[in-house]
């Protein structure tokens, strides 16, 4: 039977090229995916030669206890933190929802809007009520109102830094504040940082040095974004040890597949491929913004990140409708009106190639165009 409390709002993501590919009869190899925040120079050589080097390792059952694997994440870590504040999952999406099993039915959780859709979903599933907190228009972290929206029955603030879908990146004392504040309510702070090491001051600004200072705070992080590898589905959260030793006793068993593990060590160790990374995402980063921003009815929020959240300042186009346009053309676009505190005036795209980057622009101008005209 199903249980009684849970509820369930399901919501798309970016980066569905199969279904893309499917509905518009595609070949997935033809795709231009601009929807999907995923490092385009991904994955990382490294991962992929560790994968072939390991693959017979498929036949055994993976460590349920990968003490190694733990220690070198948090060797890559780094501030302190030790591996007995890591804690694995099936990519950041386990972690997300992981967290929110301890909770009782009927729990709220406070989410800043708009941001990553499954913070709601996790909190829905597991029979808690989604409270939303509508950030300004320059999506600044607004910790006052936040902290207006903790009551008695709060369990849970999840936040993204960098922001997810407009790429700001919030300070470590901002984030902090809210911490040390949620810390006196018994309030556990999620902070998704999936998106941290495409930032220049990402390790200025992130919190993992304070989770042994602040028993409710809960980090997370995938390979999925900066390392290219949404496939192979890996996360691992850093908290302190108390919230650690919780979590473990409601998570599933054998959820991380022994590939994923290598894959991801052999990634951290691939400073080839991070320098690479680092350099042209931020360098083509700001070449996309100012060809967009060129194109007339258009407004490119400024991104610490590898994707840029824009909005449409003329009423003759949607995003819904700018994403069939531009579907015809095989280019897939991340349509925002789904993002709860967004409407259908905002798109993402993520930061590509510069001649990738080129082909979508000259679409958007063409399309914008024909629209202008009518």
């Amino acid at each position: 039977m199903a249980n009684p409390c849970k509820q369930k709002r399901f919501v798309s993501h970016g980066g569905d090229v199969w279904g893309f590919a499917r509905k518009y009869n595609i070949p997935l190899e033809k795709v231009l995916d601009f929807s999907g925040p995923i490092n385009f120079l991904g994955p990382a050589p490294k991962a992929v030669e560790a994968v072939q080097q390991r693959a017979k390792l498929i036949r055994f059952y993976p460590d349920p206890n990968p003490v190694e694997l733990r220690m070198e994440i948090a060797e890559y870590v780094g501030h302190g933190v030790d591996a007995a504040n890591i804690i694995l999952g099936n990519g950041s999406i386990e972690l997300i929802y992981m967290v929110t099993e301890p909770f009782p039915c009927g729990f709220k959780a406070v989410i800043p809007v708009p941001s990553f859709t499954e913070y709601e979903k996790a909190a829905l599933r597991v029979g808690g009520e989604p409270i939303f907190v509508k950030l300004p228009d320059n999506f600044a972290l607004d910790v006052e109102s936040v902290k207006k929206a903790v009551t008695e029955d709060t369990r849970i603030v999840s936040i993204c830094n960098p922001h997810s879908p407009s790429g700001t990146l919030y300070s470590r004392e901002t984030v902090l504040d809210l911490v040390e504040f949620c810390r006196k309510k018994n309030v556990i702070v999620s902070v998704d940082e999936n998106y941290i090491e495409f930032a220049e001051k990402g390790q200025d600004n992130t919190i993992v040095g304070y989770v042994k200072k602040y028993e409710n705070l809960f980090v997370i992080r995938s390979v999925t974004k900066f390392y290219g590898m949404p496939g192979i589905r890996f996360g691992y959260g850093i908290a302190t040890e108390s919230l650690i030793d919780t979590l473990q006793t409601v998570r599933q068993p054998w959820s991380i597949n022994s590939l994923a593990g290598y894959a991801t060590l052999a990634a951290f160790k691939d400073t080839e491929f991070i320098e690479n990374t680092k350099r042209t995402i931020a360098k083509e980063r700001v070449r996309f913004a100012e060809m967009l921003s060129e194109i007339g009815g258009l407004h490119v929020f400024p991104s610490v990140t590898n994707f840029l959240l824009v909005k449409i300042l003329i009423k003759k186009i949607t995003a819904t409708i700018l994403k069939e346009k531009l579907a015809k053309e095989r280019i897939l676009i991340r349509d925002c009106s789904t993002f709860m505190g967004l409407d259908d005036r905002y798109f993402r795209v993520t930061v590509r190639s510069f001649e990738e980057n080129l082909v979508l622009v000259e679409a958007l101008k063409k399309t914008i165009n024909i629209a202008n005209e009518k």
